[in-house]
């Protein structure tokens, strides 16, 4: 068993690109997660961005739920999302606030005033977030040696244009509150489950709490390492790659050394545009046969579906119960 999870140096990428790649495909081959060290997204632009998260959550409720979520942007509060809902007897203990792409300063969903002021800093972090998930989906193209008639190092990355209108990705800032003992009553802050797109970035500060499931049966922790990313492979690369690139349980638990304090993290997840179709990838790596999801229908098993299908499967099953609308 993988008891501590990669961490993978991506300087000088151009010049060492190559034995990147295969660092990248062996770790989501096993755990499915790794940390990135000495990646291009400058330090200030992430602490910037954990104030202007802070800011949000430091409003009264009232003020947030203002801008609660539609069509998967905007504002959800504590215990709406259920991320296992197998399990779970309430939902989640978070709140969380969900961008889509910023383009040239328009934004096509309603923000608070903290956010409608600080747009051209949204977007600024945005694009340093999809141009990480770029780099990240080229060491994936590589590494599987997608033919250059196919598309070659650019095979995953065109499917995650930032400029097109049916771009996917998400940008995330959560807040898990502290005093959780009082009002949840699980050890488990967010339910065990798999992201929802193809790579998902993680940015942690200060307190920990995430696990990853390295077996069936035994959970390692994530620790925060300072000024690294963490990276997970998305339940769509799972699918599409039939089951080569491991999408990987990781839940949120109540570390009780940390219930007086906040606990803050950013999460962007990187989402092919939803009219890609998950067809065979042009690998010889790749697996012929697909194994069984669970999270997706008996009858679409064999079906060839979209991002778009993929996600919105995802997303009904998480927030079933909730009477905040994702549509």
């Amino acid at each position: 068993m993988v008891h501590q999870l990669p961490i993978i140096d991506f300087s000088d990428f151009e010049n060492r690109s190559s034995i990147i790649a295969q660092e990248v495909l062996y770790a989501c081959k096993t755990i499915g997660f790794f940390y990135v060290v000495n990646h291009s997204i400058p330090k200030e632009m992430i602490q910037d961005a954990f104030s202007l998260s802070k800011k949000f959550y430091d409003l009264p409720l009232e003020k947030k739920e203002e801008v609660s979520i539609q069509n998967n942007r905007g504002y959800t509060g504590l215990f709406v999302q259920k991320l296992d809902p197998d399990s779970q007897k309430q939902g989640d203990h978070k709140e969380a606030f969900n961008f889509g792409p910023f383009i040239d300063g328009k934004y096509d969903y309603p923000l608070p005033g903290v956010f409608d002021t600080s747009k051209d800093q949204l977007e600024q972090f945005s694009r340093a977030c999809h141009a990480t998930i770029v780099q990240i989906l080229e060491t994936f193209a590589i590494a599987l040696e997608i033919p250059e008639e196919e598309g070659g190092r650019d095979y995953f990355s065109r499917t995650h244009n930032y400029y097109e209108q049916d771009c996917a990705q998400t940008l995330r800032f959560l807040k898990y509150p502290k005093g959780v003992e009082s009002t949840y009553k699980e050890p488990v802050r967010a339910g065990a489950h798999t992201d929802y797109g193809s790579i998902t970035l993680l940015f942690q500060k200060d307190i920990g709490g995430l696990e990853v499931q390295a077996s069936r049966t035994e959970w390692i922790s994530a620790p925060v390492i300072e000024n690294a990313i963490l990276v997970n492979v998305g339940g769509v690369f799972d699918f599409w790659s039939n089951g080569l690139l491991k999408s990987t349980m990781h839940r949120v638990t109540h570390m009780p050394e940390h219930q007086m304090f906040d606990r803050y993290s950013i999460a962007c997840f990187g989402q092919p545009t939803r009219n890609t179709p998950l067809n065979a990838i042009p690998s010889k790596l790749i697996p012929k046969e697909r194994p069984f999801y669970p999270e997706i229908p008996e009858h679409l098993q064999d079906k060839i579906l979209t991002s778009g299908d993929y996600l919105q499967l995802r997303l009904d099953a998480a927030y079933e119960n909730s009477k905040q609308t994702l549509k």
